[in-house]
């Protein structure tokens, strides 16, 4: 017999949930056992799960009652092991919602099969125990399970989630098999099926959960484990995540919209919120990230306007590091700006001698030409500017 006590899983939330759950288990089996003969048995008759029936309010009560007391025993000890796992990861509210759906799935479909039987019935939270073993080995296989080991002697052992969960599933299919054997049947609603079904249901809930992304696993869930991802660096994961289809769609969705955000900064003439927009689409999205050439003009004339001179210079650059239409006349306002506001004439210089005078309106040619004389004289008298070449 193997007894969960403890886990090295991250547990983000105290299991407030679980222990409630285990007081009230309890407190409902020793209030039941201590009426009176007749009001007992009045009280089970009500609340359990009856075969020829279908009564969803059974579905909810019969989870709650047990046999005896190593029923409600051995039911609350495991569920205290495995309870501080699945609510470690979701809380307190949405473990309660967890348990009961199981539990009250697990029941009506039970009832629904049994519901042309002549008798029969079940009680007790064992199928939600193996439904919640079931989701603790989908969200935390490889984390450990402290465990008290039962056999001749007792012993305390550390087991992998998956490992206890493969042990406690498959020993219940085994005696399912056997009793099957036994009676000489293929089907019969025995304690290991209503046990699997309620595995059953937990494997799909579970899988469902971190599918849907409603559970942080953090990569150690069971698929990522299968695919090493637990094993990847931060790095790695963030790569992976952002060259999946999912991921290239919410950013391209994004950058779609901080671009009309933009647009909105720049026809109000906000050149502070439009250029810090601006910064950040480039930081987030790289080289992905390119606005309009009516927006880029916009920019630097809403910064040459507002005199935010570096500034302008810093997205005329950009701009002019990829062909665009308007180069010309943003080399010539550049040049302009680098020889009457910043003094670094040796910079104009370069940035002016990338122009071909050939493809340059008559206007363009003579402004050219002046500034290029002024860069020059300019220039002469400070020959210590260092000027960069990708200008």
């Amino acid at each position: 017999m193997l007894i969960p006590y403890s886990t090295d899983a991250p547990i983000y939330h105290w299991p407030f949930a679980t222990l409630g759950t285990i007081i009230v288990n309890l407190l409902i089996f020793f209030g039941a056992a201590a009426m009176p003969e007749e009001q007992q048995k009045a009280f089970y008759e009500l609340f359990v799960l009856h075969y020829g029936s279908w009564n969803p309010i059974q579905w909810l009560t019969s989870n709650y009652l047990h046999a005896d007391f190593v029923h409600v025993a051995g039911n609350m000890i495991v569920l205290w092991g495995i309870g501080i796992i699945v609510e470690g990861k979701i809380g307190w509210w949405r473990f309660l919602l967890l348990y009961n759906l199981i539990g009250m799935f697990q029941s009506g479909v039970e009832q629904t099969l049994m519901v042309l039987a002549d008798d029969g019935g079940s009680l007790g939270a064992s199928g939600i125990i193996f439904g919640l073993i079931a989701v603790a080995m989908v969200w935390a296989p490889r984390n450990e399970l402290s465990c008290v080991l039962v056999f001749y002697r007792i012993t305390t052992i550390d087991l992998p989630v998956a490992t206890f969960a493969a042990i406690s599933i498959g020993i219940q299919v085994l005696l399912s098999a056997m009793t099957m054997l036994a009676l000489g049947t293929f089907w019969a609603m025995t304690s290991q099926v209503l046990h699997l079904m309620g595995a059953a249901t937990g494997f799909v809930v579970g899988v469902a959960m971190v599918k849907w992304k409603w559970v942080d696993c953090e990569n150690w869930d069971l698929f990522s484990v299968y695919q090493n991802r637990h094993l990847m660096s931060r790095e790695q994961l963030a790569a992976e995540e952002l060259s999946s289809d999912e991921a290239k769609s919410k950013l391209s969705s994004l950058a779609d919209q901080m671009r009309v955000k933009l647009r909105e900064f720049l026809a109000a003439g906000e050149a502070d919120a439009a250029l810090a927009l601006h910064r950040r689409g480039r930081k987030q999205f790289g080289a992905s990230w390119q606005i309009s050439e009516d927006d880029a003009i916009q920019l630097m004339s809403i910064l040459r306007k507002g005199k935010q001179w570096e500034n302008a210079v810093e997205v005329m650059v950009e701009y002019l590091r990829t062909p665009r239409p308007r180069e010309p006349a943003v080399r010539l306002a550049l040049a302009q700006i680098l020889i009457e506001q910043l003094d670094r004439p040796k910079q104009a210089l370069k940035v002016l001698s990338r122009l071909d005078s050939g493809t340059l309106t008559p206007a363009q040619q003579s402004s050219l030409s002046k500034l290029q004389e002024r860069a020059t004289r300019a220039s002469e008298e400070d020959p210590f500017e260092v000027a960069a070449d990708d200008w």
